[in-house]
């Protein structure tokens, strides 16, 4: 009969390992299939767990065996506040692919500005700031002047418009991805505790002008040297932090002296009509790239639609399905790995592999994609 071999683990590791996950001990012993009494045996130091255990737990807590194996917690940084607005009970509880993507955003960030000194590439050094005791509306007219967003206002692609305020943005050092969010009801969320600030935006699922806005709110988080996961909504639980960096985005991609100057607005102020048309609030929205609901709280903000007219559509369109791309796409490697890393570090990856810094292996490892999708994302980063 063979032996069953135990491994030698830090028990504070592996209760650290699955706290990290957000797990709780009810669910842990769901996940890894033992008892509560077993459990509580590995965590506190009484028994050792087996191989198999092992790699249960590796894949439970999404963390390598090697992780497993150290000898004390590493430290980690805490995930960014918590400021979606729900229900309290749900506040800073969050689904394991929420903290899956807040770990590799910090990864990426890591690695990153590993390409940036290989390459003898300087990071811009992030100086800006604002105060919540500052207007929004005033900050955010000061760096719609600072970052030249008239310089872009014309592009009428949604995806390149979104592109250019990513790049906008770059340039001021700060590191801007896009990855898979599908839980928690998030939109996006920003780090202020790496090297570079950090904004994440939702990737799937998103339309151009969602995404804008969610850039430009997160950068409201930036300056404010708060972080946060937000789900970016307009209602009346908005904590002071949100309602700052909403009116900030709100401000910054549809400022009152170019909105207020519209031949829509005018026109129904003309004819004292507070109750818009969908069509019209698109048409409006589309002017500025955002989104119609964006478009309704500007006009509210300025007494040009009713509280009860604007209440009915938000709780109307405030559903997972609006606000979305109607018509999502199937995978689409190479673009995913453009759209998640963006254009300047698959570029910097590209570079560092031609000027034979890197190869072929450490440029997949970079861009995160099998070596047979290398060509194809070359070629779409071109076009």
């Amino acid at each position: 009969m063979s032996k069953t071999i135990h491994i030698k683990t830090n028990a504070d590791v592996l209760r650290w390992a699955r706290e990290a996950m957000a797990i709780n001990k009810a669910r842990a012993i769901e996940l890894l299939e033992i008892t509560s009494h077993r459990l509580e045996q590995l965590e506190s130091g009484e028994k050792q767990p087996t191989v198999d255990e092992l790699k249960i737990m590796s894949k439970v807590y999404k963390r390598t065996i090697a992780t497993l194996l150290l000898n004390k917690p590493p430290k980690e940084k805490p995930l960014p506040k918590d400021c979606r607005t729900i229900d309290s009970s749900k506040l800073d509880t969050f689904h394991e692919k929420t903290i899956l993507a807040v770990r590799k955003a910090r990864a990426l960030t890591q690695t990153l500005l590993e390409l940036r000194s290989e390459m003898n590439v300087p990071t811009p050094e992030f100086k800006l700031k604002a105060s919540l005791t500052d207007k929004p509306e005033e900050v955010a007219s000061y760096f719609r002047k600072f970052l030249n967003i008239d310089e872009i206002h014309s592009i009428e692609n949604g995806n390149l418009f979104l592109d250019g305020c990513i790049e906008k943005l770059e340039e001021q050092g700060v590191a801007v991805f896009q990855l898979s969010l599908t839980q928690d009801g998030l939109r996006g969320f920003s780090l202020v505790d790496e090297s570079v600030p950090v904004v994440v935006v939702k990737r799937g699922g998103e339309t151009p002008a969602s995404k804008v806005f969610t850039l430009f709110h997160e950068f409201g988080h930036i300056l404010l040297n708060e972080g946060g996961l937000c789900d970016i909504n307009f209602n009346a639980r908005e904590i002071d932090l949100e309602k700052w960096c909403n009116a900030f985005a709100a401000e910054l991609l549809v400022p009152a002296s170019l909105f207020l100057k519209q031949d829509l607005v005018l026109q129904y102020e003309q004819q004292g009509v507070k109750e818009w048309r969908l069509k019209d609030l698109v048409e409006l929205a589309n002017r500025f790239h955002v989104g119609p609901l964006v478009t309704l709280r500007r006009l509210l903000t300025f007494n040009k639609t009713t509280p009860q007219f604007y209440n009915a559509k938000h709780e109307q369109w405030n559903k997972p399905s609006f606000g979305r791309s109607k018509t999502p796409e199937g995978r689409n490697i190479a673009k995913e790995t453009i759209k998640e890393k963006g254009r300047r570090y698959i570029s910097l990856v590209f570079k560092a592999y031609d000027t034979n810094r890197i190869d072929l292996k450490d440029m997949a490892d970079y861009l995160g994609v099998k070596l047979s999708y290398i060509p194809k994302t070359r070629q779409l980063l071109n076009t």
